[in-house]
């Protein structure tokens, strides 16, 4: 790379610092990604830094080093999500099955241990061995004491070790006991540790400080089988296709498994009265919500443009600044300032008014306060590119119409709003795909709320599909069912997306008229 003068030093040193940070932070993460065995996102770092690194040390590709790196995290934070999320969809993703089967099984077999005897509490203490390792010391119930860690349990001497009158251990020959502040800081990492037992299916696991218990498990795995026998009862538990153990009389062990499971969660919201009733009351207020918010702000934005576009309208400046206010508040905090003055018993707004209204309980009035807050924040926009198309109009067909006799009301519906109309058009579609998702509006002023008593609380009467898919994935249920909210998303993005295409393709013949 050649420099052909000194200025260019500053943004050489920028480029080198960036992508060495790039370079550093592939070098970390693509070892750990693999060794996590999540092979696709290692390739996919990897495959983005050497792209990136080969383009923006070339002087060659100069539009692909403003295009590339948004097409890389487009495709990492936008694309994959979307699809992960149709993959989900497909699932049994939720609450009891968010690992994969071996983990399951692990799982299952460590929460069946239970402890051996009455005597299954024994003195431990844990100590370092000359080499500097720590170990268990553990003393049984038949006088002897025993040296253990993950992998052995060894007998020591009698000779080479000593306890107190309660048959506390009080020294051991070559071991060097851990203090209580030592004990206390390795303590967590044994949690879930194990010393194989003198039995067969005995272990010991570390109980407290000083003491460790007789556990065995009461459920095995035979990988031969592929199912879980109780070794107790002799019950056999084995896999179904949706991800768990199930024993001959229906009883799951949990937790079970992520597993793919078709359609299974489409038909839950069609076909499941629980959901399919809230799913269709959901639907309709989805698609009425932004039809209202749209054609309110476009209709209210664009008579606040031709208002203040109009000659005799003096201080436009400060019309446009008042405004714009509303735009320019972030969102979450004007929701939730109206949702305060909204207050049916403190709010602002009923103090104004002779007569509490029930803003946020009534199910039809808070329809209308998330109507109104929506149009209170959107028309700023909506005044913005209605007052650009407007003065981009052209004044040779407005004054030509007047000339040959048009009322300034047929100007307006005759020739300004079908061309205002024809150039905002894809705003307009933008405007409705975007309140059709917009879950920050409704879940900050009502929370999807009131209650939809036959919903089982899952919905709300202001519930769009977005907020309704939150529920399901949060409430529903056990909780944390993103197998069924997944596929509501999934829903709900087909509808925007056949929305948006269709939309598109009138506005694409209306470009057309003349």
């Amino acid at each position: 790379m050649k420099i052909k003068n000194s200025q260019k030093l500053p943004g050489l040193f920028i480029k080198i610092f960036l992508l060495g940070g790039l370079n550093a932070f592939a070098l970390w993460s693509v070892p750990v990604l693999i060794a996590d065995g999540r092979f696709l996102y290692a390739a996919y770092i990897a495959i983005s830094t050497l792209i990136l690194d080969y383009i923006f040390l070339s002087s060659k590709f100069v539009a692909a080093k403003y295009i590339v790196p948004g097409a890389i995290l487009l495709v990492a934070f936008q694309i994959y999500p979307a699809i992960y999320t149709g993959y989900i969809a497909f699932t049994n993703f939720s609450v009891g099955h968010e690992m994969n089967k071996q983990s399951a099984i692990d799982s299952i077999i460590s929460n069946s241990l239970e402890p051996v005897g009455d005597d299954s509490i024994l003195p431990m203490r844990l100590a370092k061995t000359p080499e500097g390792s720590t170990v268990l010391l553990i003393k049984e119930s038949d006088g002897n004491l025993y040296l253990g860690n993950a992998q052995s349990l060894k007998k020591l001497p009698p000779n080479s070790w000593s306890v107190d009158a309660e048959g506390n251990i009080q020294s051991v020959e070559g071991f060097t006991f851990l203090t209580d502040e030592e004990i206390a800081l390795v303590l967590e990492q044994y949690s879930n540790y194990f010393v194989p037992g003198l039995e067969e299916n005995v272990k010991y696991r570390v109980a407290d400080f000083t003491n460790v218990e007789r556990i065995t498990p009461t459920l095995q795995y035979n990988s031969a089988g592929d199912y879980v026998e109780n070794l107790l009862t002799g019950e056999i538990y084995k896999p179904n296709k949706e991800g768990a153990f199930v024993g001959a009389d229906g009883v799951e062990l949990e937790p079970g498994w992520t597993a793919r499971i078709g359609l299974k969660n489409l038909e839950r919201v069609i076909g499941d009265e629980r959901y399919r009733t809230p799913l269709v009351k959901v639907m309709i207020w989805t698609f009425v919500y932004p039809f209202l918010v749209v054609m309110l702000t476009f209709f209210l934005g664009l008579f606040l443009a031709l208002t203040i576009n109009h000659p005799k309208i003096k201080p436009k400046k400060l019309y446009r600044i008042l405004l714009i206010v509303p735009y320019a508040m972030p969102g979450v905090l004007s929701i939730l300032t109206w949702k305060g003055m909204l207050n049916e018993s403190y709010g602002i707004v009923n103090k104004l008014l002779p007569g509490a209204v029930p803003w946020l309980s009534d199910p039809w009035w808070a329809k209308v306060a998330v109507v109104l807050v929506q149009v209170w924040a959107g028309t700023p926009y909506m005044f913005l590119i209605a007052t650009g198309a407007i003065q981009a109009l052209s004044t040779e067909i407005v004054e030509a119409s007047e000339v040959d006799g048009a009322s300034p009301r047929q100007v307006f519906w005759n020739i300004k709003l079908p061309l205002v109309v024809i150039a905002l058009t894809p705003l307009l579609i933008a405007s409705y795909a975007y309140n059709f998702s917009n879950f920050g509006s409704i879940y900050l002023l009502t929370g999807g709320g009131p209650v939809m008593y036959d919903s089982g609380g899952v919905a709300g009467h202001t519930d769009i599909l977005i907020s309704y898919t939150y529920n399901l994935a949060f409430t529903a249920g056990k909780g944390r069912d993103y197998g069924l909210a997944s596929a509501v998303s999934f829903i709900n993005f087909l509808i925007v997306a056949v929305i948006s295409i269709q939309a598109f393709r009138r506005s694409k013949q209306m470009e057309n008229i003349n």
